[in-house]
């Protein structure tokens, strides 16, 4: 882990400036951490290691957490499950997260990484076709509530979604313990009812094509900018959130549950579970 100085005073009081129901302070220090994906290209040898990367706008990335993935994603080593005699290219998403260590510490650590095909337009992976937000729900708004629901989803062959799980939720705000789950609930339910009549297109060639379902993970967030108001760039600035519980999946036996790496996955991405490349090595902060 690398130290890192005052982020968490600042933009502490940024989100605590906003929030409806706050915790006090020692609670929010306690509970508070800072989040940052950032995004780009792998490629794997096909031994497994890492052949190179490179990261998407490197200059908006804090020096820090460029380090840190300089430190880590060399070392990694891939478990391939396609074509084994060519450098497999990857998208690459990756989760960092800050936090307190103490009154005058804090630290940061890769929690979460996901890999996509290089080319979604391929007809290997699933991708939207019918994808309607949910409502924001009324109680949410009146309490200026915000958040991010991860959702996993097991996806037919009809293309249509046939169990559906908020496998994490993410808030903006702070609270009570019941006053937090209360809010994960309301913004799940939400996530859960509007994907209950999403549709998706399902692979047409590649090695999963008469695969019987595909799980899938895709990201809702619940924001309460003003509609039509400019769209703030937020890539490479860490943001504050309260982690919710990874939630289990009960069609998966416990020995395949999977890693927590949901909220490694990019608003408006889809990310499929069965994928060619498996990270084998531990993740830092995981």
């Amino acid at each position: 882990m690398i130290s890192i100085k005052r982020w968490i005073v600042a933009v502490l009081c940024v989100t605590l400036a906003h929030a409806a129901f706050a915790a006090g302070p020692n609670q929010v220090r306690q509970r508070a951490e800072g989040s940052m994906l950032v995004t780009g290209w792998i490629d794997v040898s096909p031994d497994g290691s890492v052949h190179g990367y490179s990261l998407d706008q490197s200059d908006k990335i804090p020096a820090a957490v460029t380090d840190l993935i300089q430190k880590n994603v060399p070392d990694w080593k891939f478990k391939l499950d396609g074509n084994p005699n060519v450098i497999e290219r990857a998208r690459m998403s990756v989760r960092l997260v800050a936090r307190r260590v103490d009154d005058t510490h804090d630290s940061i650590a890769i929690v979460g990484a996901t890999f996509g095909d290089s080319n979604t337009a391929s007809g290997q992976s699933v991708t939207h076709k019918s994808m309607q937000p949910p409502k924001y729900p009324l109680s949410a708004v009146q309490a200026h509530v915000d958040g991010t629901v991860y959702l996993y989803l097991r996806v037919g062959r009809q293309g249509q979604v046939e169990d559906a799980v908020a496998e994490r939720v993410n808030l903006g705000v702070y609270g009570s313990d019941i006053q937090m789950r209360r809010y994960r609930d309301i913004l799940a339910d939400a996530a859960l009812e509007a994907a209950k009549q999403w549709t998706f297109n399902i692979p047409t060639n590649g090695k999963h094509i008469d695969d019987p379902y595909w799980d899938v993970r895709v990201p809702v967030n619940f924001n309460l900018k003003v509609a039509g108001s400019p769209r703030v760039d937020t890539y490479g600035k860490w943001q504050v959130y309260i982690p919710g519980p990874q939630q289990s999946i009960p069609w998966l036996k416990s020995g395949l549950q999977t890693v927590p790496t949901s909220d490694a996955i990019p608003e408006g991405s889809i990310s499929q579970v069965s994928q060619d490349l498996h990270l084998l090595t531990p993740l830092e902060g995981a």
